[in-house]
């Protein structure tokens, strides 16, 4: 009888390594670049499943054989810092300050679904952009050419730029104090841009960097095969499995150069107040998140309750969207305002208080 428990016990603690080399595995894929290392860059995706497997048997140790918890005790701490990235778990928020910059980024995807009166909401996204009373507003995806569009917005932010990629789409930056200029960060794209916008603000100048990366190109049908493959996962949908695996890590490679470009930009533009944010088209736990996040605050890590899913279509649920802010910053408070749903993002918002 001992024998078997002891046989179980070891199958058991075996299981509970490869859940971890698998978790750490997923926690340092952001160290990989995509260009070398496209699978393990790729890991990312699937570090909440580790994490949560991880979870699982630390909680089965503690119930069960309590002095082999740390094992997966070590694990998750060797993985701490990617985990609090992921899902933070900020419990108390500081209070407003009258001194604080609200800044909110959000893909209003096209301005697909600017009519509004859905189940989430009933306002459009321009009421919703003039009333968020946000200081400084970056947008992706955005109807650059739209003359109708930027009037309206400019009754509340006078101080509008843009940068256009595609057919008139592209991002823009409002905002209610004055734009002294415009750059835009070049890489090769046809959809996608990064721009640079120095703002003054009373007697400082702030420099704020909107992004939009690489996306992952999924049409129709390659999201109707995503959902076919968590309904059923057997042997016909893994010819699926492997062609959306293709089609992310060459997604991956595009976006680690376009993040590189924008580093360099970070790097090149270094200033006493500097905003980065927009869609990255990439979570927490990527190469574009860190190299492009290396030596500034991610402002949901830091002020962020959970995973915070900023993106909110085909059963695809992941943090996107992001607001970092350089050292000169004081992050107050981080949101994801789940309250409209007219794109296929939330809006993402943050108070910063310059110190």
């Amino acid at each position: 009888m001992s024998f078997i428990g002891s046989t179980v016990r070891f199958l058991i603690l075996l299981a509970n390594a490869v859940a971890g080399a698998g978790f750490l595995i997923c926690a340092y894929s952001p160290y990989a670049d995509p260009a070398e290392y496209p699978l393990w860059a790729c890991t990312g995706l699937l570090f909440p499943f580790f994490l949560l497997l991880n979870l699982l048997f630390l909680l089965f140790w503690l119930i069960f054989k309590w002095k082999y918890i740390w094992l997966p005790a070590l694990i998750l701490l060797a993985g701490w810092k990617t985990t609090w990235n992921y899902t933070p778990l900020n419990l108390s928020q500081e209070p407003e300050s009258k001194e604080g910059i609200k800044i909110l980024t959000y893909n209003v995807w096209e301005m697909k679904g600017e009519t509004g009166g859905n189940e989430a909401s009933s306002v459009s996204i321009t009421d919703y952009i003039k009333n968020c009373d946000a200081d400084i507003v970056c947008l992706q995806e955005f109807p650059t050419e739209d003359a109708k569009l930027r009037k309206s917005l400019s009754a509340v932010y006078p101080y509008i730029k843009t940068c256009s990629v595609y057919h008139g789409y592209g991002i823009a930056c409002l905002s209610k104090y004055p734009i002294l200029s415009s750059e835009q960060i070049h890489y090769k794209s046809i959809y996608n841009c990064s721009a640079l916008f120095k703002i003054r603000q009373q007697k400082d100048t702030l420099t704020i960097i909107c992004n939009h990366l690489e996306s992952n190109r999924l049409n129709r049908k390659d999201k109707q095969a995503y959902k076919s493959i968590l309904k059923s996962p057997d042997k016909q949908q893994i010819k699926k499995g492997e062609y959306l695996l293709r089609k992310y890590t060459d997604a991956a490679k595009a976006r680690a150069v376009q993040a590189d470009s924008v580093a360099h930009a970070i790097r090149r533009n270094r200033c006493r107040y500097m905003i980065v944010c927009g869609d990255l088209n990439d979570t927490p736990v990527s190469y574009a998140h860190r190299i492009i996040g290396k030596g500034l605050q991610d402002a949901y890590a830091e002020k962020g309750f959970g995973p915070g899913f900023s993106y909110n279509r085909n059963f695809l649920y992941f943090r996107i969207d992001h607001i970092m802010a350089n050292e000169n910053f004081r992050i107050i408070q981080c949101k994801i305002d789940r309250t409209i749903r007219l794109s296929d993002h939330y809006p993402v918002w943050c108070l910063l208080e310059k110190k």
